[in-house]
Parts: C-alpha cells; sequence; structure tokens
C-alpha cells in the first residue's frame, strides 16, 4: 500500500476542490506525478453551491500539502521497489583441488539458462489473453466513490422526477380511467411556450408492440413527464432511452401479484412476443435484441412509488388516525369503529381484538447483493429502526433494574424463538437475516419489522407490540398469539414492561405449537384450554409466509430498496384481496363454526347417553360432571409445579441407568465370563454394587421416603412408561409439523407442487425409523405394566394398548392417548377415564365455538360500521371540496389554506388542486361503493344469524346507506364517464417548476355536482 492515507485526505480535500464526482478512470501513478486516465464515460454531477465553493478556495493551501505528501510517498515506495528487484551478487567461485581443469561446476543446478527457455511462451500463441492485473487499492476506493456518488445522483435525479410526475400521473390517471379507456393512446402534451425545443429517438414498449420514435422534448418540461403525457413511464431519470406504456406495467402488476414473474424472463418473453409483430429494437452500433431488463425494473419501482404515493395522499386528505388507517389498508373487521353498546356481549370475548406474532429467517438477504450508497425507504408497513432502538432500550432499562427471571422456563428451553442467541456470525454474508411479523386472524398484514444481523430477539415483538397499542382504541382487550407467548408474557411481566397495559392484553400459544409445550404450560396458555380466544389458531403468520414464500430467492440478491418495497408491494395486495373477500371469509367461519358444533354435539350425545361409573346414585355422564373435572385438572396441576415433573424425569433417568446395571449383570451369566480371572469379575461386581448404592441414594432422596420393594416396582414401571411415551410424542410433535405443509395444502385449498411434495414424504420416511425405535421401546414398557399391574390399565382398550406406526401418524396430537394417567399418576376420573377426558374435551370445544360466535358477531359489526362511517367520510369530503371549488372560483384571496393547499402536487393551484382531490375522492368512492354491493348478501345472510335482537337500529343504518349507494349509481355524483368527458386540461407549466405561479382559471368551471 503507498500513501494510502494520504491519498485519502488529498480524495476528501480534492473533493472540495474539483466536485464531488471523478469521473471514470484508471489512475496511472509514477514517483513524481500521477494523472487521470479518462474514458468516455459521462457522470452528470452538480459543481455545487456557493458555500461548497468558498470551502474549496479555503482549504486549497492544505490541498497542495495533501498532493505534496501523496508525491513524496509514491517516490518513496517506488524506489523500495526498486530495490527489491535487485539482484542478488553471484556466489563466489572456489579452488577445488579435486576439479579438473577446464571443468564448469553447477552450483545451483536447474537455474542455469537455455536458449530453449524462449520457446514454452510460443505454446500459448494461438490464443489471445489480456494481461491480469491485480485490483489496485487506490482504484478500488476510486471506483467505489464515483459508484457512491453515481448512486446519490441517480436517486436525487429520480426524487426530483418524481416530485414533478406525480401531479401529473394522478391527472392523467383520472382523464384516462387509470390507462382503461379510448383515451389511452392521445397525446395529453400542452402546447409548450419554450423557445427551445429538441427530438431525441427513444424505445416505446407496450402490450402490443414496441417502435423506435423520434419524440420532441423542451427545456420547461422533465423528459419523464414529457414521456408520462404520452402516457408511458421512463426508465431513467434523465434522458430515458426506453419508455413503457402504463396499460402494460399494469399487466405486469397484477401478473406479478398472482405468480411473482420476474423481471428477465417478463422482458424476454415480451421482446420474442413484440418482435414479430412490430420491430426489433437494435443495440447500440449492435444488431441483437435491445435487452430492456435494467430500464423495466426502473420503470416498474417508480410505478409502485406512484401508486404508493397515491394512497399517501388519500389517507392525508380524509384525515385517518392510526386505526382508521389500519381499517383501510389492513382488516376493518378488526379496526372499524364499534358503534354498539358491547354490554350485550359477555366479558370474555367483548371488544375483543385477536392477532398473531411470528418470526420468519428465510426472507433474509444478502449484505454484497447491493451497496449500501442509497438512502433506506422504508414502507409504511415496516417499525422504523427508531422504534426498535426506543424498544430495546426500554428492555435495558427493565434488565439495570435488577430484575431477571430466577429459572431457566423449559418452553424456553425448547423452542430456538424463545431463547436465540443468533448473531451477525450465524448468518455469513447477510445484513437482514429475516422478519418479524403481526396480522390479525383474519390473516391480514398490520405491521413488519426487519431483523438486523440478530436472531428473533424480543425488542422486535415489543416494537410491534408498541406501535399497535399506540393505534388501537384504549384499553381494548387485545390477544396475542405467539408460538412462545408464555415466555413473552413472562419476560414482560417480570420486567413490567407495558405496565400500563397489562391488565387489558394477555399472550396465547397458536395451536399448533401448543402440543410442544408442557402440559402446565398448555393450560394456562393454550386456545383451546382458556376462555376468549374462539376458534383463533395463531396460525396466520404461517399462512402468510408461505403466501409470499415464492419471493424468497429473487430478493435475497436484490437492493434493500426493492427487497423491502417489493414484500409492502405485495402484502398490500395481499391485504386488498382480504378486504374484498372479507364478508365471505367471516361467513365461511361460520359455517365451520355450525359445522364443528355439530361434530362435537353428536359426540356429546353419546357420551351422555353412557352410564357414569363414578356416579354413587347410578347415573349417566352430565356437562355439569365434565366441566367439574375439568376444575380438578386444573387445580391438580396448580398443585403439581414443573420442580415436580423435573424430580420425576430424573428418577424415571434413574431407573433406566438400574435397568441397565441389571442387563449387564445378566450378562455376566454367560459361560464365557468365566474365563476370566476372579479378581477382574469380583472388580466387575463390585462395581455394579457400588453404581447401585448410587443410584438407590439419588433415589431415595427425589423420593424422600424408603419404600419396601414390593411397593417401588409400581412406580418404577409406570415412571419408565412415561418417559417412554414423553420421548415418543416428541417425535410424533416432529413429525406433524413435517406434515403440516400437506395437510395447509389440503384445508387452504393451496396448490404444494411435486416437487415439494416428494420433500415432505422424504422428510416423513427419514424420520420413521427413529420413530419405530421408540414405539418397540413403549410397547416393550407398556406390556410389562400390564403383565404385573393389569389392574391399573383397564381403560385401555384401542389396540390393547400397544401402538403401531400407522396409528401414531394419524392421531392427532390432541389426541386421548397423549393424556392418561400415566401423565399424572393420579386415580382421578379425569386422569384414568378416557371418556371423562373425550367429555371434558367436548364440553371445552362448545365453549370455543359459543365464543367464535360471539366475535364473529362483533366482527360483523365492525365490518358494517366501517362500511357506513367511510362512506359518509367521503362523501362529505367530497360535498366540502365541491363547495371549495365554487369559492376558490370567486377569486376570493382571503379564502384559508386547508389540507390540500398542503399537498405536494408540484405547482398546480389552490382550485386545480382541490378539483384533482376531488376526481381521485370520486374515484375512490365508486371503489367502495362496488365493495359495499359485494359485501352486503353475506353480511345480511350473517346479520340474521349471529346478532342479538337489540342491535335491530344498526341494521336500518345499513339498509340506508345501500339506498346511497344506488342513487349514487343512477346519479351522476360518481359517473366516471361525465367525469372523464369533463376532465380538464392542466398545462405543464403548472406542474413543473418553471418559476411562474400558475394561474387559478387554468382548470375550467365544472359542476360542483
Amino acid at each position: 500500500m503507498i500513501g494510502c492515507v494520504d491519498f485519502i485526505a488529498l480524495h476528501a480535500k480534492i473533493g472540495d476542490s474539483i466536485g464531488p464526482l471523478i469521473p471514470y478512470g484508471v489512475l496511472q501513478v509514477s514517483s513524481t506525478k500521477f494523472h487521470l486516465k479518462m474514458t468516455r464515460h459521462r457522470m452528470y454531477a452538480p459543481v455545487g453551491n456557493h458555500t461548497e465553493r468558498l470551502r474549496r478556495r479555503f482549504n486549497a493551501a492544505e490541498d497542495m500539502a495533501a498532493m505534496y505528501r501523496l508525491e513524496r510517498s509514491m517516490a518513496f515506495a517506488a524506489e523500495n521497489q526498486r530495490a527489491q528487484h535487485v539482484q542478488p551478487p553471484d556466489i563466489e567461485s572456489r579452488n577445488d583441488t579435486f576439479e579438473q581443469d577446464g571443468e564448469n561446476y553447477n552450483l545451483q543446478p536447474g537455474l542455469e539458462d537455455d536458449q530453449e527457455d524462449e520457446d514454452f511462451e510460443a505454446l500459448d500463441t494461438w490464443v489471445t489473453l489480456e494481461r491480469e492485473e491485480s485490483p489496485d487499492a487506490i482504484n478500488s476506493m476510486i471506483q467505489a466513490s464515483n459508484e457512491y456518488y453515481r448512486q446519490r445522483a441517480k436517486e436525487r435525479n429520480f426524487n426530483r422526477l418524481f416530485n414533478d410526475l406525480h401531479p401529473v400521473y394522478l391527472i392523467q390517471k383520472n382523464k384516462t380511467s387509470n390507462w382503461a379507456s379510448s383515451s389511452t393512446y392521445i397525446d395529453f402534451s400542452p402546447p409548450c411556450k419554450c423557445q427551445t425545443r429538441r427530438n431525441r429517438v427513444v424505445d416505446l414498449i407496450d402490450l402490443y408492440g414496441q417502435r423506435r420514435k423520434r419524440v420532441d422534448f423542451c427545456d420547461c418540461t422533465l423528459d419523464g413527464v414529457r414521456l408520462m403525457y404520452l402516457g408511458y413511464v421512463a426508465g431513467s431519470p434523465v434522458e430515458p432511452q426506453t419508455a413503457f406504456l402504463l396499460p402494460l406495467l399494469i399487466f405486469h402488476n397484477h401478473l406479478w401479484n398472482h405468480c411473482n414473474i420476474g423481471a428477465l424472463p417478463f422482458t424476454q418473453a415480451l421482446r420474442l412476443f413484440l418482435e414479430p409483430r412490430s420491430e426489433r429494437l437494435h443495440v447500440r452500433n449492435g444488431q441483437h435484441g435491445q435487452d430492456v431488463r435494467k430500464p423495466f425494473t426502473a420503470a416498474v419501482d417508480l410505478y409502485w412509488r406512484l401508486e404508493e404515493a397515491s394512497d399517501a395522499l388519500f389517507h392525508r386528505v380524509m384525515g385517518l388516525d392510526a386505526q382508521q388507517t389500519l381499517a383501510v389498508v389492513s382488516c376493518p373487521a378488526c379496526f372499524g369503529p364499534q358503534p354498539l353498546n358491547t354490554l350485550v356481549y359477555p366479558d370474555t370475548t367483548r371488544d375483543q381484538l385477536v392477532v398473531c406474532l411470528d418470526g420468519n429467517f428465510q426472507h433474509r438477504h444478502h449484505s454484497k447483493a447491493s451497496s449500501n450508497y442509497e438512502e433506506l425507504r422504508m414502507p409504511n408497513i415496516f417499525v422504523t429502526q427508531d422504534q426498535v432502538s426506543q424498544a430495546t432500550d426500554l428492555i435495558r432499562e427493565a434488565e439495570m433494574t435488577g430484575v431477571s427471571e430466577t429459572q431457566v422456563n423449559r418452553c424456553t428451553e425448547s423452542h430456538k424463538a424463545a431463547d436465540d442467541k443468533h448473531n451477525e456470525s450465524t448468518w455469513k454474508g447477510c445484513d437482514d437475516t429475516g422478519l418479524m411479523g403481526c396480522c390479525c386472524h383474519h390473516d391480514a398484514a398490520i405491521y413488519l419489522a426487519k431483523i438486523y444481523k440478530s436472531g428473533e430477539q424480543r425488542c422486535f415483538q415489543m416494537a410491534i407490540l408498541k406501535r399497535l397499542l399506540a393505534a388501537v382504541e384504549p384499553n381494548q382487550p387485545i390477544g396475542i398469539l405467539y408460538d412462545i407467548g408464555c415466555t413473552m408474557d413472562k419476560f414482560l411481566t417480570s420486567r413490567n414492561l407495558f405496565e400500563e397495559q397489562q391488565t387489558h392484553i394477555r399472550f396465547g400459544t397458536s395451536i399448533f405449537h401448543a402440543y410442544a409445550h408442557n402440559w402446565t404450560c398448555q393450560l394456562d396458555y393454550n386456545p383451546r384450554f382458556n376462555k376468549g380466544w374462539g376458534l383463533s389458531d395463531g396460525e396466520g403468520l404461517e399462512r402468510m409466509w408461505s403466501y409470499f414464500s415464492n419471493l424468497v430467492s429473487p430478493l435475497r440478491y436484490a437492493t434493500r430498496n426493492h427487497r423491502f418495497a417489493s414484500i409492502s408491494h405485495r402484502l398490500a395486495h395481499h391485504n386488498r384481496q382480504g378486504i374484498q373477500g372479507l364478508a365471505h371469509w367471516l361467513r365461511r367461519k361460520f359455517n365451520n363454526a355450525l359445522k364443528r358444533r355439530r361434530e362435537v354435539r353428536n359426540t356429546l350425545a353419546k357420551l351422555l347417553a353412557k352410564p357414569n361409573p363414578h356416579s354413587a346414585l347410578g347415573r349417566n355422564y352430565s356437562q355439569g360432571f365434565f366441566q367439574r373435572q375439568w376444575i380438578a385438572q386444573r387445580g391438580f396441576h396448580a398443585d403439581h409445579t414443573n420442580v415436580e415433573e423435573l424430580r420425576m424425569k430424573k428418577m424415571a433417568s434413574l431407573y433406566q441407568r438400574e435397568n441397565i446395571i441389571d442387563l449387564l449383570r445378566n450378562r455376566l451369566l454367560n459361560p464365557r465370563t468365566l474365563l476370566a480371572s476372579p479378581s477382574k469379575v469380583q472388580e466387575l461386581l463390585n462395581s455394579f454394587d457400588k453404581e447401585l448404592d448410587k443410584l438407590q441414594e439419588e433415589l431415595e432422596q427425589l423420593s424422600g421416603e424408603n419404600l419396601p420393594a414390593e411397593n417401588i416396582e409400581e412406580p418404577k414401571l409406570r415412571l419408565l412408561l412415561w418417559s417412554a411415551k414423553s420421548d415418543l410424542f416428541i417425535q410424533a410433535v416432529q413429525l406433524r409439523a413435517e406434515r403440516q405443509p400437506l395437510l395447509d395444502s389440503k384445508n387452504l385449498g393451496r396448490r404444494l407442487g411435486t416437487k415439494l411434495k416428494e420433500k415432505v414424504f422424504n422428510a416423513i420416511n427419514n424420520r420413521r425409523p427413529a420413530i419405530e425405535k421408540l414405539i418397540n421401546v413403549y410397547n416393550s414398557q407398556y406390556t410389562e405394566f400390564k403383565a404385573k399391574f393389569p389392574h391399573r390399565v383397564q381403560f385401555e382398550r384401542d389396540n390393547d394398548g400397544h401402538l403401531s406406526y400407522e396409528r401414531l401418524s394419524s392421531m392427532p396430537l390432541d389426541d386421548l392417548f397423549w393424556n392418561n394417567r400415566l401423565f399424572y399418576h393420579c386415580d382421578a376420573p379425569w386422569a384414568i377415564n378416557p371418556e371423562v377426558r373425550k367429555g371434558i374435551n367436548c364440553v371445552l370445544m362448545l365453549s370455543r365455538v359459543q365464543e367464535e360466535f360471539e366475535l364473529i358477531a362483533q366482527e360483523v359489526v365492525r365490518t358494517m360500521a366501517w362500511g357506513i362511517s367511510f362512506h359518509d367520510l367521503l362523501v362529505r369530503q367530497i360535498t366540502y371540496l365541491g363547495e371549495r371549488i365554487m369559492i376558490l372560483g370567486g377569486r376570493q384571496s382571503k379564502v384559508p389554506e386547508d389540507i390540500v393547499d398542503q399537498l405536494p402536487l408540484g405547482r398546480l393551484g389552490r382550485r386545480d388542486r382541490a378539483k384533482l382531490v376531488r376526481k381521485e375522492l370520486l374515484v375512490r368512492l365508486d371503489a367502495h361503493n362496488t365493495l359495499i354491493e359485494e359485501w352486503s348478501p353475506h353480511l345480511m345472510w350473517l346479520w340474521n344469524h349471529c346478532q342479538p335482537a337489540g342491535n335491530g337500529v344498526f341494521l336500518d343504518t345499513w339498509k340506508r346507506m345501500l339506498q346511497d349507494v344506488q342513487a349514487e349509481r343512477n346519479n351522476s355524483f360518481t359517473n366516471l364517464n361525465a367525469i372523464n368527458e369533463a376532465l380538464d386540461d392542466v398545462m405543464v407549466g403548472d406542474v413543473i417548476d418553471n418559476g411562474e405561479s400558475a394561474d387559478e382559471g387554468l382548470i375550467d368551471n365544472h359542476d360542483s355536482s
């Protein structure tokens, strides 16, 4: 490295003297001077403002000093390099008395010169190879600096274009009905007053053809804006060479949302389709077809930004708060208003909001996929890095108070997410290592957080929950389903985090992961065993991750801004689809609950017809009996803590060691053992006796009592059988995890694919040998226990208590097989009688189904209330803007400003802004009315099946709103065809900043209605 430090200082100084950009080139260095060898690449960079020029002049002396130090260091390095190439002196000859005269003695054999050495170079003369040069550190620094300024200049140019492009986009979108009318291909460019005009060849690509056409440009209008008037989106911000018609981008947007087609295959297929039907677009000075992937990707990103900005402008005009925004973009059933008296609903489900949390580490991003030169743009669905940092500070502050968990929770040991120690070294080469998400129990995405060089740390859940709690109604009950909801709840409680909200938030575990928790944890956090959860499963995020799993591979190597924009755009489409089908979703959930209740009632009816063997009066089973047994079971487990379970595990381990010693002792009875010496045999027997005494002492300490041998046998065999079943249950959970994609494909109706099915089946088959081994151990233990204590297994009837792989693979995780008295060491009816346990499950399931009806009833009301309130808000805003347009048309200069005047709409005048926004609101109102009409049949059906009789007044409000919607359909209020015919022309001078203020009369007067 020669003069690296001085060069860095010089580069920083020269950057102030000659501008922020150094052109592409190669730095040539000599001992006395250096210069840049220029190439033909050009870069556009500003020369700087007055402050920068003054700073360069002030630093001129220091610049010269830095250049002098650089030349001195380079000259010194060159001298050292020449000194290293000096050949060592020849080895001195010697006088050897045994050497004959005239004989040459080679002191370095193999190093002699030969005339044929040059012939080896001739072997490579048939091929031309470029000389490979090692990368120079200074050149690398120059290239990095050039790339940095190039990216910043590109970003600045795009931002400048975007500020002027968005108003024109909104105007053209309304004029052409989102480029779906006959006026799509009309040139809407207003007459130009500019004196300097030029034309340039631009490649124009649309759905029906591609052509190379000369387009007129002028200095008063940016080239991208000029192309937007023609209906095209430019592929670059400055002097675009390629542009794409908006219907093509809209078509690609729908295609990408539904099947995730990449930019490269799409542009290749488009080129092959269009070339025979139009013309071939050649590259400059070449004959092969042009590759338009890069400009097409830039045009798609720009189109996404325009749509996102339009939605943000709409939300700002409507004056939506955080909860109203969530109702519009996420789920009206969860975040809509609640206009009715909620006292008619039970306390367990009153005003309940159920959300899910989960992390995903498939959506990683390689750090070298893009340089972090661009400013990171985070979509609104992501929590900001400041919010994550604030959550981290809250946790650290709580940790500094000395509060810590007294013991490690068993669930923490069983789940990686609960005690995640992953750091940046775990995912080599990745910067964003995953995503943390939050969705409602209608599978609508609410918030996301990017996980940066870490694992599933609690600061991400904290940041999401804090933003969610700030958005919803104060003191609204919130149920949070999380894979490790138990540990999250204990974490927050022990550190007094969310202390003010702890009274109305509670945690539960998702249904699938609940069975991986111990039974004590399930009693407190399993949604099926606790009140208020309904039939929520907590697996909404798993379905959402599966929905856009096809983005994992392409986004892993995309730029970070493109990655976040793609995720946000796909989830926005996912939520829009969910809102459109929300009423049908609620009706389907209601029908599923009805079906579940019917099945459970049939099962319960069969049990209630049987005599109760535990009744002294000989009565049949009753629901009250099952409920009392459930209360007794919960009370039993409340008295038996995790410490008791750990003690049982240790005892089972000691009994297993004892069996191993007995097995070894029996092996010693082999006649071959007699061949050993007596001392060796005695040594083995002594070691066995010593180990048995040690085990007996540990067992007495754990059991706390010294029982006779005949009384120890039963608890010993019971513990060994319990241990075998516990190990088998772990394998059953893992087997269910492997089969989960198949079950989701069947239940959700989503195509899994042949390759993925083969992977799933291979994973299942790979687990079979280990499972069969554990099954044999369990059957052996069960046979021994039944042979010695047959009266203890009188309720085990199926298959005589034996287990097979086929039975295990088809057995649900909540099967009665897993919950018997061998787990509890209790002779209560709920522990020994499978019919009692089945009756308890039926009673609990009926309670959850009833809660599901109550939750759906409240969600229906919120959905209808949101539809009414949002419709009224749109109508009021449209009416207000119509009145304001009339006032501004009267040339009243003292009209106060409102939110519309503050919108970033370029140089549009106040009246023009109001008319443009009003037309956009009319389009949104028409879309909302269409949504209401699609919802109405399903919502009316649900209202007749799950609403209390006292809510009939609200139904009348809904019916009046439907009448208003129909009247608006018949009236010209939302007649979009009439709007497009009367849409006013807006001159480009009013949108682009050309130094002149916009005229208030540029848009003709229009009927305020």
